[in-house]
């Protein structure tokens, strides 16, 4: 009998992470940007990305292959990560995000002695994108968690002193969430992804988790408040899709707890889990502290685990949560609220890219400082505040109705506190 061999064009996880590379590590980005902004700065930067090829010191570097491979793959599971979706027309825009970015920095104005500044900053945007890209496909073979742990080297390349200073993630777990956190119309998509979420051993899982259970938590908080005006059963219908993903992230990260609880860890060690579940049930509490909605009854047996967890750890939970309650003076992730994560991100890098705007990356938006993980050089709070400023200074920024796409609300934080920690109080054991 005679094999197939597999095509010498079929293009690897290892290949694409080898190209990536070659844009991403060491100084191949500061000679890139060097020679841009020599051929014309801005227009330079926006041929490159159209075409993926960018200068370097032996000869163009090239991700056309990388990106065409990826995304065609991408595009067959209903997923379309390098173009967001334009809600006026109702369709994909042509342009990927990074070229649109671009445009609406270039439109809004880079002053001359930012030309740099500006392509250096936009040229890290468009290699998130392709990261991105990257952490979608990290099932296609081999070990996705050695993949994802790959992809988390690159970031770092991205996010050393060889870039621009505007970082965009801290990690591959957030980076795969902003790929995703946007309107995608074929739904079933995220119901494919997340399934192979499930399939993460524990650690790796936890660092999609976390930032899962509160980007997710912050736009439905979004939703409830300016969308549905607080009628959950709207929010619900609207938002079905969201819902395997909040749980798997709950599951996840109570299921850690409970792990930290038995092997008698302090509440110090835990304290990111505990902030991070609290935040997480802020999406829907009854939805996961009463019985399963009906959308979720093919997750039955996971929902029923978290619920159990939730009720054994009652008593500890709700000592341990009181350490985050929003008060004045304190960032609290349970205080922000976001449409889509992708609005706070293009927020960020229009702030940096046009009047260099100092800030975080986007993990700062979800850790709560008093439970000892925010090492960054700005609070959360002042970068959200920035964040809503950004948002609120335009008309042509505002969200349907009028309504910032980014908040910054501590009354709003203390309702959500005070609400799942009343109903997990009330949860019965039946």
């Amino acid at each position: 009998m005679t094999m197939s061999r597999p095509s010498h064009s079929a293009l690897t996880f290892a290949d694409a992470i080898e190209l990536a590379a070659a844009l991403m590590r060491g100084e191949a980005r500061q000679r890139a940007v060097d020679a841009l902004v020599s051929a014309g700065g801005l227009a330079a930067l926006r041929r490159a990305m159209q075409t993926h090829s960018f200068p370097g010191a032996g000869g163009p570097v090239s991700l056309r292959r990388l990106v065409d491979s990826l995304d065609a793959r991408t595009r067959r599971e209903g997923l379309h990560v390098l173009h967001g979706w334009d809600f006026t027309r109702q369709r994909r825009p042509d342009d990927i995000a990074p070229v649109l970015l671009l445009d609406y920095c270039d439109r809004v104005g880079v002053p001359a002695d930012r030309q740099r500044a500006a392509v250096a900053a936009l040229l890290d945007e468009y290699c998130a994108a392709i990261l991105a890209l990257l952490t979608v496909r990290a099932w296609d073979e081999g070990d996705a968690n050695a993949n994802l742990d790959a992809i988390d080297a690159l970031i770092r390349d991205v996010n050393g002193p060889d870039g621009s200073g505007h970082s965009v993630v801290d990690d591959a777990g957030t980076l795969l969430i902003l790929a995703v956190a946007y309107y995608h119309p074929e739904e079933a998509a995220y119901d494919a992804l997340v399934a192979k979420v499930w399939t993460l051993q524990p650690t790796q899982a936890l660092r999609v988790a976390l930032p899962g259970a509160s980007v997710l938590a912050s736009h439905l908080r979004w939703g409830l408040r300016f969308m549905y005006r607080n009628d959950v059963g709207r929010m619900r219908e609207d938002n079905v899709v969201d819902y395997p993903w909040v749980l798997f992230s709950l599951l996840t990260i109570a299921a850690a707890v409970e792990r930290s609880v038995l092997a008698g860890e302090s509440p110090i060690r835990r304290a990111p889990l505990v902030a991070g579940l609290l935040d997480g049930l802020t999406a829907d509490s009854r939805a996961f502290l009463g019985s399963a909605p009906a959308f979720l009854a093919h997750l039955a047996p996971q929902h029923a685990e978290l619920r159990a967890i939730l009720l054994r750890q009652r008593g500890l939970l709700l000592t341990e949560w009181a350490a985050f309650a929003p008060v004045r003076g304190s960032f609290s992730p349970l205080s922000v609220g976001c449409n889509f994560l992708s609005n706070a991100a293009v927020a960020a890098a229009v702030g940096a890219a046009t009047v260099g705007t100092e800030h975080p990356t986007l993990n700062a938006l979800m850790r709560d400082p008093r439970s000892g993980t925010a090492g960054e050089s700005m609070d959360g709070e002042l970068f959200a505040r920035q964040l809503m400023e950004f948002s609120t200074a335009d008309q042509g920024r505002l969200g349907a109705g009028g309504a910032p796409l980014i908040v910054y609300d501590p009354l709003d934080g203390m309702h959500h506190y005070n609400d799942v920690v009343r109903v997990l109080r009330e949860a019965s054991g039946a």
